[in-house]
This record gives structure tokens, C-alpha cells and sequence, in this order.
């Protein structure tokens, strides 16, 4: 009788082994006739629970137990089966348990209420793998975006006070080169890092007076060359009824526009690139502006009109580029409340429309949104230096100095920038944000809380980093810094905040 039994029993289970890949090394074909070196996910979807159930530590065994659940055979009936698997070194090991007959007669609900468990543990599953997938990406991503930038700040900056040597047309050319490879770069991962911030939420857009015609004569002065080097005509227009005036995010406003004159020019060989600025309307405090980019370019079919959004998306394979451009293009728009429409015809040229509500800015522009910072002539300022990277280090000290009104002091952490402003009077300092043991922040809460010294306590700081962090510009100034500038920056960009926070320094 007990071998009766034993019979029973095993005809109702089945063993099975596969390998990390998933491929069925071993099975008894009991209750269905899977071969080996067939793949099991094949065998049913439920299989692709595996990969969820792999531990990091492959040392020790793992043993996960699923009740009901429906697997199909070949005729297309079901089994309603208790699945055990037991994960270990380089297999995972799969008992089967026909339960059919049981799950039937015992309680229909209790089946549909185990089939509900098992799908929320699936969903379970394969939402913690996707939320770490995407913090693993958006991590990685940043920290490679900051190794990348500090060399580059370096690069570009050098590259800026090379330009102003003596060189001859093979060198100039040289120059030309790097400078086009590393904007490049830098806008590939600059790219990738905004696409990333903006997908985990942590990107937030500044709100900051600008003069609207100013940015378009920036945007135009900076295309005009490489489009009209192309044989290509670049027609302007900025619409005379514009309050020019306004207040919202100049850098992305610009990213926007320089992304799809970019694509333009990729996209058009011969004819021209219009780039155009209109006021549609507005009332109150608000102005509704449209900013159009058209060309006649090679066009686009209506069936890529939408892919063309879509990241790493290109049409063709053999135009550089990351893929990204529109993407942004199209994520800023909507931070924006913005709309963006696409009309084109293939071979017939391409017309971006973007549809924006701007701030208009108070008429009263203070000296200091202006910039207009002139620091009196044939003072002496002695600034101190706080950056842990040399080549950085020696960068700033070779833009300030050259200016021939800065006493330049130079040190490596924030604890010998102690040192120094409490032995030595300064009226500036810039420190990197990432030091070792102490960080710039804390730096900056150091010098405002520590000391009863006002030459102290109230010394100007800007703060510079290549790290993007969301909001990293007001985690600066809520630290006690005075301003804050991005690597890499230009040495037009770093003059105007040290002169900005001077002026203002003497002015107080």
C-alpha cells in the first residue's frame, strides 16, 4: 500500500534544474515534457520570477515557495501546481507540486485569492528591480558626469588662456578641434545627466530677470558661424511687440533653442534656418511667446514625427549625436507648461513651434541684475583659493592673476583655508564644494558661525563644483555661501562673480 502511495505522490511532482541563463539542465518530464537545453522561461511566464529571486550573496542557498499557480500543457489544459525553488551557486533547483485536484475541490475563492498574492508578489518584484535599476542608473550617471567635468573644467580653461598666446594657423586649427571634441562631450553628458534628473524629479528650473532680446542676439551671434559655414542662409526675427523684459530659466530657455538649431543644421544641406521670436498675447503679469526653428531640410515622415522625442532616437545613424537633444527639448517645454508642435513633410523641411507663458520682470532693473560690476582701478584684492583638484587650482590662479589686480593665495583643503583667513586678511574666497574631511558647505558654516570677527564672519564665498545635485545652488547659499558657479565655467563666467561679490563686498 505504501508503495502505492509513494507511486501517487510521485506522479504529481516534478524536478527540475537550470542554470543561471535559465537553460533546463535537468528534468524528470513527470507532469510536463520540458527537454533539456530548452529554456524555461519559454515553458511559461512565471518562470521569469527567477531572476527577481537571485540573492547578491550567491554563497548561500535561497528557497522561495509559490502556491497555485497555473501552468498550461501541451494540450493546452491547466495544472494548478505548488512551485518550490531553491536558489544556489550557478543553478536554481525547481520542485513541482500538482495540486489540481485539491485546489478545486477545497475552495475555488482560496485559489483566486492565492493567484492574487502571487501577482503582487510578481509586481512586487519587478518594481523593486526597476526602482533600483533606475537609482543605480541616475547614481552612476551623476558620479560619472562630476569624474568627467572637473578635467574638463580643466581642459577648457586652459584651452581659454592658450588661445591668448602667440600661435600660428596649425595651432589655432589644433585649438579649434579640442575645443569642438570637448563641448561635445560635455553636452553628450551634460544631456544624459539632464535626462536623468529630470525622469527621478530633481529637476527643478531657476527663476531669474533676463532680457529676452539679448538672449536671441546671444543665441544668434553664437549659430551664425557654423550655419552660414554651411552655405546655409540664417534668417532672424524678434518680434518689436516683445516685452523683453522677463523672468523665468535663461539657461534652458537657451539649451532649448541651441538643441533644435542643432538638429537644423544636422538635418540641412542646402537653403536656409529660421529662427524666429513672436508675442502671441499676454495679459497682467505674464506673456505668451512663441519661438519657431524652421529650415528645409531632409523633413520627417509622419510616422517618425513622434520618435523623433523619443531619447537616444535618430533617423540617421550616420549624423553625430547622442540622440538626446529632443528629448530634453521636449522635457523642458512641459517644465515649462509649454507646448512644442512639429510640422513637416519628408524632403519638404521641418518647423518647431513652441508655445510659452513667460513672467514679465519688473521695470526696475537694479545695478546688480544688470551686472555691470567695475571694481575701482588700481585696487589690490587678495583672494584665497580652496580646491583640492591642481589642475583647477592653477586655472583660477592663472585667470585672476592675469588680471593684475588679485593677490592670489592657493590651498588644498578647508582646514588650512582656516589657517589661512585667520592669519591673513581676505576679501574673497572660492572653495570647491567636494573637499576631503571638510566640504565646502561646511566650510562656509564654519566661517559664518564661528568667528566674532566681521572680517571674518562676513568674507564673501563662491562656491564652485562639478557636482549637478538637484537645488545644489541654494543648498550653497543656505550654507552661508554668497553665490555659487558650475564646472566647467569660462573665465568670463568666473570674473563676473568675483567681481559681482567684491563690488557688492565694498559697497557694504
Amino acid at each position: 500500500m505504501e508503495n502505492e502511495n509513494q507511486k501517487k505522490f510521485y506522479k504529481k511532482v516534478q524536478l527540475v534544474t537550470v542554470d543561471d541563463s535559465g537553460k533546463i539542465i535537468y528534468s524528470d518530464a513527470n507532469l510536463f515534457k520540458w527537454k533539456e537545453g530548452e529554456s524555461i522561461y519559454e515553458a511559461h511566464p512565471f518562470f521569469s520570477i527567477i531572476d527577481s529571486l537571485k540573492d547578491e550573496d550567491h554563497a548561500k542557498e535561497h528557497e522561495f515557495t509559490f502556491p497555485c499557480v497555473h501552468l498550461n500543457e501541451d494540450d493546452n489544459s491547466q495544472r494548478i501546481c505548488d512551485i518550490t525553488f531553491t536558489i544556489c551557486l550557478g543553478e536554481t533547483n525547481i520542485v513541482i507540486f500538482d495540486y489540481t485536484q485539491a485546489y478545486v475541490e477545497l475552495n475555488k475563492i482560496s485559489q483566486e485569492r492565492n493567484e492574487s498574492i502571487i501577482k503582487a508578489q510578481e509586481l512586487e518584484f519587478t518594481n523593486r528591480l526597476l526602482i533600483e535599476k533606475e537609482n543605480f542608473k541616475n547614481d552612476f550617471i551623476a558620479s560619472i558626469n562630476h569624474e568627467l567635468t572637473t578635467p574638463l573644467t580643466s581642459i577648457k580653461g586652459f584651452l581659454e588662456l592658450l588661445e591668448k598666446t602667440k600661435l600660428d594657423y596649425e595651432q589655432e586649427e589644433l585649438i579649434k578641434i579640442i575645443r569642438t571634441e570637448s563641448d561635445h562631450l560635455q553636452n553628450i553628458f551634460g544631456d544624459m545627466f539632464d535626462i536623468s534628473r529630470i525622469e527621478s524629479g530633481g529637476f527643478k528650473l531657476e527663476k531669474e530677470p533676463f532680457d529676452l532680446k539679448e538672449l536671441f542676439e546671444t543665441i544668434v551671434n553664437s549659430n551664425r558661424g557654423p550655419i552660414e559655414n554651411q552655405a546655409l542662409d540664417f534668417i532672424t526675427e524678434i518680434d518689436g511687440k516683445l516685452n523683453t523684459e522677463l523672468v523665468g530659466d535663461k539657461t534652458r530657455l537657451y539649451q532649448i533653442i541651441s538643441n533644435l538649431l542643432n538638429n537644423a543644421l544636422k538635418y540641412t544641406d542646402e537653403g536656409f534656418i529660421k529662427f524666429s521670436i513672436e508675442r502671441l498675447g499676454g495679459k497682467n503679469k505674464r506673456q505668451q511667446v512663441a519661438i519657431v526653428i524652421e529650415d528645409s531640410g531632409i523633413g520627417i515622415s509622419d510616422e517618425d514625427k513622434q520618435a523623433v522625442f523619443e531619447p537616444f532616437s535618430q533617423l540617421n545613424p550616420n549624423i553625430k549625436g547622442s540622440g538626446l537633444g529632443l528629448n530634453i527639448v521636449r522635457s523642458l517645454v512641459s517644465l515649462m507648461d509649454g507646448e512644442i508642435d512639429l510640422d513637416s513633410k519628408l524632403g519638404e523641411g521641418s518647423k518647431f513651434t513652441i508655445r510659452l507663458g513667460l513672467k514679465n520682470a519688473s521695470d526696475e532693473n537694479s545695478e546688480e541684475e544688470k551686472g555691470n560690476y567695475i571694481l575701482p582701478e588700481g585696487e589690490k584684492f587678495r583672494i584665497l583659493i580652496v580646491e583640492n583638484q591642481l589642475n583647477t587650482q592653477y586655472l583660477i590662479l592663472k585667470i585672476l592673476l592675469a588680471q593684475g589686480n588679485f593677490f592670489v593665495d592657493a590651498v588644498s583643503s578647508a582646514e588650512a583655508a582656516i589657517r589661512a583667513i585667520e592669519n591673513r586678511n581676505y576679501q574673497l574666497i572660492i572653495s570647491d564644494i567636494k573637499l576631503e574631511e571638510m566640504s565646502g558647505f561646511q566650510l562656509a558654516q564654519r566661517v559664518r558661525n564661528h568667528y566674532g570677527d566681521k572680517a571674518i564672519k562676513d568674507l564673501p564665498i563662491l562656491g564652485i563644483s562639478a557636482l549637478r545635485a538637484p537645488n545644489i545652488t541654494n543648498k550653497a547659499i543656505a550654507s552661508g555661501m554668497d553665490a555659487f558657479l558650475s564646472k566647467p565655467f569660462s573665465e568670463k563666467q568666473l570674473l563676473q562673480k568675483v567681481n559681482r561679490l567684491l563690488y557688492l563686498g565694498l559697497s557694504n
